[in-house]
């Protein structure tokens, strides 16, 4: 059944104008048959037509005493914004686009910000300084015109402090005003609006889609892969209701939910059935909010407006109901809110899984033959043994402590972990091939006492394991062999540290690289058990510590995010760089030797991977994670890094 278009009809919402016109708008009833694409654009460009304005402005909606709802409310600046949005999607003229274009252009002040005239935001507070700014800056860049005033400005001053005081559904504003103004957003802006995209368990924030949509478009504006994306699609899946909307609260809050949800599902869902049948009934949906004078109402049955129109249309088109011009706009991207955000191609992001944990993911390191990966947890009773390509669980090791530190064994069959119970472990993984008891402890095949809380542990290259602890001394001890049984002695005792030792890394060569909270990095032979080299790397702590596999280089972590590298031969500093936020807890090595590769956060606040090429020292690449990162790693055949994190979890990609 096809739906009339009546041209000229006064909308519903406005039940006295209804009454005397006796023309009402009647929207579709969810389920009815679809109309045809020709006929929703045929009606669209009847809209526009009877609700432009002599100045290249558009009404909010057919009747011009219509206020508005949401957006349109929010802003006059609004409707003509999306107005502009519709008509480059589709490739049309709009009635007067020099008056279009002089319209926004009238609208700015010489210190660079745009103003609303009209709606409910004070044209004067942040909030309508980065929604007007924006806006205009969208629809500038769709028509070809720049701004008068540069207006990044405006965005320096809010990042300054009052960006945190925006609504949650403002993140991704500020990539996409940067973008439309020529340039990408400035690193340390970049940093304070991650930190305030927490993520719960489900990839939500603020257990609202809107908010989490708006991660989603931030991502996939910055060119990264969004976190928890997979959570984030199957927490969507399940919010729709049963109409296909994902109206899930009370209608003020919801206005764009089914927009912000399909968003969600068309760019993460990695083209899943599941997630298009639920776009595809989203699209029935929207269609049933579309009325006879050609627009669109926020719900069936309420009146057409600008903004609702701009939301469901972009609904159809993600839906690939409605096919945009060929080729597509200039910066399909920066078009309003993503509607034409092309799709990650294979090989663009790194593919991902990730997985909670039931504590702080305080060590995480790879099998040596890149098929295992095993998760420790501190304040966590058990060692976590994942399929590394995968993600799916493999094992479980009780070991009733808290795991600060692990290693594999060069063959791959044991492993060592170290905790802050004073012992560390040694585990026979053919003997944990087997369903765990979560109720017991498991039976190692050594345990030893280094008389301290174990925060530090590798493997010697003859077998022997290693232990650091607080009382800043290193313990070697025999290597595991038959039965299982409790060592006494260590073999040897390196002392030398004032301090806490972090870290622990074996060179090329077989010498033990440590790294300390007193503010050294120590050289050791593992042949006379003597200190070779001390470096005073800083006055405050040494987190972490690696050495290339090539035998070239050393690094280090540090406490307030200085990272830094040394040649191994003549212990001169090399590079110094600088982690965006609080503490760099963990550095490792590509297998090539040619990138370091580090992980930074602080308390409560999302962390970055970050990726430094050891021919310049400069960053090369950055990977974004929910929680601090307190530990890295690298596969031993380069194609997988694993990051953990404060936040309880972990996640890994595939990297080349």
């Amino acid at each position: 059944m096809m739906i009339a278009i009546v041209r000229g009809c006064v909308a519903a919402g406005l039940l006295l104008a209804a009454v005397l016109t006796g023309c009402a708008s009647q929207p579709a009833a969810v389920g009815a048959a679809r109309p045809s694409p020709e006929s929703v654009l045929a009606g669209l460009r009847d809209f526009y037509r009877n609700t432009a304005r002599p100045d290249g402005s558009f009404q909010n909606g057919i009747d011009p005493a219509y206020l508005g709802m949401a957006d349109t409310a929010y802003s006059d600046l609004a409707a003509v914004t999306y107005a502009v949005t519709i008509h480059k999607t589709f490739g049309w003229t709009l009635p007067d686009q020099a008056k279009t274009a002089e319209f926004f252009l009238s609208r700015q002040r010489p210190t660079g910000e745009f103003f609303n005239v009209a709606g409910t935001v004070s044209p004067d507070s942040p909030e309508g300084k980065t929604y007007n700014t924006t806006q205009a800056l969208v629809a500038l860049r769709a028509l070809g015109v720049k701004p008068r005033h540069d207006a990044l400005p405006i965005f320096e001053d809010i990042l300054k402090q009052d960006y945190k005081t925006l609504p949650a559904y403002s993140t991704s504003f500020f990539p996409l005003a940067y973008l439309c103004a020529g340039k990408p957003i400035p690193a340390k802006a970049d940093r304070g609006i991650r930190a305030l995209m927490v993520q719960d368990e489900t990839g939500y924030m603020n257990n609202h889609v809107a908010a989490t949509y708006h991660a989603s478009h931030y991502y996939r504006l910055v060119g990264e892969a969004t976190p928890k994306a997979e959570e984030m699609v199957a927490r969507t899946l399940r919010d729709q209701a049963a109409d296909g909307s994902w109206l899930i609260n009370m209608p003020s809050r919801d206005r764009h939910a089914t927009f912000d949800a399909v968003f969600v599902l068309h760019q993460e869902g990695n083209g899943r059935t599941d997630c298009a049948a639920a776009i595809q009934r989203a699209a029935d949906w929207a269609l049933a909010c579309r009325n006879d004078d050609g627009g669109f109402g926020h719900y069936p049955g309420s009146t057409s407006d600008a903004d609702a129109i701009y939301f469901h249309v972009g609904t159809l088109v993600m839906a690939g109901f409605l096919k945009p011009a060929d080729p597509l706009p200039r910066d399909p991207h920066l078009l309003s809110w993503g509607h034409l955000m092309p799709l990650r191609k294979p090989g663009d992001l790194p593919e991902s899984w990730s997985a909670d944990v039931a504590a702080w993911a305080r060590a995480l390191t790879f099998s040596p033959d890149s098929k295992t990966l095993a998760v420790g947890a501190y304040r966590g009773s058990s060692v976590l043994l994942f399929d590394a390509s995968s993600g799916r669980a493999s094992g479980r090791i009780n070991s009733l402590s808290h795991t600060v530190d692990l290693c594999f064994s060069a063959d791959g069959t044991q492993l060592v972990t170290g905790g802050y119970f004073g012992d560390a472990q040694v585990w026979d993984l053919k003997q944990l091939r087997r369903a765990p008891r979560a109720d017991r402890a498991d039976a190692p095949r050594r345990r030893v006492e280094h008389g301290c809380p174990v925060v530090s542990v590798a493997f010697a290259p003859d077998g022997s394991q290693l232990t650091g602890g607080f009382d800043g001394v290193i313990k070697r001890w025999p290597k595991a062999t038959g039965e299982p049984y409790m060592v006494e002695a260590p073999l040897a005792t390196l002392t030398g540290h004032r301090s806490w030792v972090n870290s622990l890394a074996i060179t090329r060569d077989g010498t033990l690289l440590s790294g300390s909270s007193d503010g050294t990095v120590k050289l050791w032979s593992l042949t006379t058990n003597t200190c070779l080299k001390s470096i005073d790397a800083t006055n405050a702590e040494v987190r972490g510590v690696a050495c290339s596999a090539d035998g070239k280089w050393i690094a280090a972590g540090m406490r307030y995010g200085v990272i830094k590298v040394w040649d191994a031969a003549t212990f001169e500093e090399r590079y110094a760089m600088k982690a965006p936020e609080g503490d760099a807890w963990s550095v490792t090595f590509t297998p090539d030797s040619q990138t370091l590769v580090t992980g930074s956060g602080d308390w409560n606040r999302g962390g970055h991977v970050k990726f430094w090429s050891m021919a310049d020292g400069q960053e090369t690449r950055q990977f974004q994670h929910t929680g601090e990162v307190l530990c890295v790693a690298v596969s031993p055949d380069g194609t997988l890094l694993a990051v953990g994190g404060g936040d309880k979890s972990i996640r890994v990609w595939r990297v080349k």
